[in-house]
C-alpha cells in the first residue's frame, strides 16, 4: 500500500501521526510512505530522518494525496484540505466529526473510508488511540492552566505548589476518565488539594485506593445539582473539566451563575471544549497563541490540541498506539483489516458514501447506519 502523510496546518498544531522508526518497518514490509516536506519538524523529525528511513518526500499536500492510498494525519481535516481528497482514499486520523457537518459533507461526497482515532475501541471497551493524547491533555491541562495565575501572565499570583504553612491551592477536576485522572495526578504531586467529581461509582472505587491523600473524591449524580461541586468550584483556584457534556446543553456542570461566584482571577482549563457543553460559559474554541478570554473576572482555557503544546512527546505516544493499527490496514487493505482488527471497525466514520459515527447522525439529524451494517451491505460480513 502507498501510504501518505500530511503536514498539519491547523494553527499551532506540531504533531506527526509517525515516527521514522515506523517508516521504516511499512518500508521493510514492501510499503511505501511519502511524507509531505516538513511535516515532522515540529515533533523534531527532520526530513532527512524520514528519508534515510526509506521514505519519499514531497513538496506539496496534493503530490502526497495524488498517489496515497491512505491518508494519515493526526488532526482532523479543515476545509482548505478537502479538495486534497480522491475518491475512495482511506482517512485515519482524529475526527471528532459530531460537531463538523462540512467534513462530514466531504467524506460523504468523496466516499471516503474515514476511521476515527478517538472512536477505535477494544473489546473490552478501551479507547487505546484516544488514550495516549487524554494522558498528555490531562496532565499539560495543570501545567499550561496555571501559567493564567502567575503575576507575569496577567494573573493573582497564586501558586498551584503547595507551601508549608499556607492552606494548600484547591484545583477541581470534572470527570476521572484519563484526562481527568492524569490532571489529578499532576496537581497532586504539586501539593493542591484535588476534587475530583465523577459520575461512575466504579471508576471512585478504583481510583481511591492508590489516590494520595490530598485527592477527595465526589460522586456525581447527573439528574440534579451537587452542592458539593457548587461549594468546591466556588472556592477552587483552578477547574479542569474532563467531563462530557454535548454542546449546547440545556444542563452544565458550570453554568454562568457559578461561574459568577467563583474567585475573582481563577482559571477554568476546559479539556473537553464542547461549547457550552459542561461549562455554559465556554462559548468559543482557542488556540495556543491567543489562548484565554475572560468572564465575570474568571479566566477561560479553551484550547483544542492541548497535546500539541509537547509535540515531541505527543507524537512518539500517539505513534506508539496507532502504529499496530496502521500496519494491518496496510497489510491487508479495507475490507479485510475490519475483519482481523475489529477495534478498526468501532472507528468507522463513514464508508462509501455512508456515515456510520451514530454521534454525526444524531447530532446533526442525518441518516447513518452502524458500522458493521454498512461493511455488510457492502461486503457481505
Amino acid at each position: 500500500m502507498r501510504l501518505g502523510v500530511l503536514k498539519e496546518i491547523k494553527p499551532q498544531e506540531f504533531r506527526v501521526a509517525i515516527t521514522p522508526e515506523n517508516v521504516h518497518d511499512l518500508t521493510a514490509a514492501g510499503h511505501s510512505v511519502v511524507i509531505q516536506q516538513g511535516a515532522g519538524l515540529g515533533a523534531g523529525f527532520s526530513d532527512e530522518d524520514y528519508r534515510a528511513a526509506g521514505g519519499d518526500l514531497a513538496g506539496s499536500a496534493h503530490e502526497v494525496a495524488q498517489t496515497a492510498e491512505l491518508i494519515l494525519k493526526v488532526k482532523e481535516p479543515i476545509e482548505e484540505e478537502f479538495p486534497l481528497f480522491r475518491r475512495g482514499q482511506v482517512l485515519f486520523a482524529y475526527l471528532h466529526s459530531e460537531t463538523r457537518p462540512k467534513l462530514v459533507d466531504m467524506l460523504l461526497e468523496k466516499h471516503l473510508t474515514a476511521i476515527a482515532f478517538e472512536n477505535v475501541r477494544d473489546s473490552d471497551g478501551s479507547l487505546p488511540l484516544l488514550r495516549p493524547m487524554s494522558v498528555i491533555a490531562g496532565q499539560q491541562a495543570v501545567l499550561q492552566g496555571m501559567q493564567f495565575l502567575w503575576n507575569h501572565r496577567g494573573g493573582v499570583g497564586t501558586s498551584l505548589v503547595a507551601y508549608p504553612g499556607l492552606d494548600r491551592p484547591r484545583i477541581v477536576v470534572l470527570g476521572a476518565g484519563e484526562a481527568g485522572w492524569h490532571a489529578t495526578r499532576v496537581a497532586a504531586a504539586l501539593g493542591a488539594l484535588v476534587h475530583v467529581f465523577e459520575i461512575q461509582g466504579t471508576r471512585i472505587r478504583s481510583l481511591w485506593e492508590t489516590a494520595p491523600a490530598n485527592v477527595v473524591f465526589h460522586r456525581l449524580h447527573g439528574d440534579r445539582p451537587d452542592r458539593a461541586l457548587e461549594e468546591a468550584v466556588i472556592h477552587a483556584d483552578m477547574v479542569v473539566n474532563t467531563a462530557t457534556v454535548p454542546p449546547q446543553s440545556e444542563r452544565h456542570l458550570i453554568d454562568r451563575r457559578l461561574v459568577r461566584r467563583m474567585k475573582k482571577g481563577s482559571v477554568i482549563v476546559d479539556v473537553t471544549a464542547n461549547l457550552q457543553g459542561a461549562v455554559e460559559t465556554i462559548d468559543r474554541y482557542t488556540t495556543h497563541k491567543d489562548p484565554i478570554w475572560e468572564v465575570d473576572g474568571v479566566i477561560h482555557y479553551a484550547v483544542t490540541n492541548i497535546p500539541g503544546a509537547v509535540a515531541r512527546t505527543a507524537s512518539q505516544a500517539l505513534a506508539l498506539e496507532v502504529f499496530p493499527y496502521l500496519r494491518v490496514l496496510a497489510d491487508h487493505g479495507i475490507p479485510e483489516a475490519f475483519r482481523i482488527e475489529p477495534a478498526l471497525l468501532e472507528g468507522l466514520t463513514a464508508v462509501n458514501g455512508i456515515l456510520t459515527w451514530h454521534e454525526a447522525g444524531r447530532f446533526q439529524k442525518r441518516p447513518w447506519v452502524s458500522p458493521r451494517e454498512a461493511v455488510t451491505r457492502l461486503w457481505g460480513f
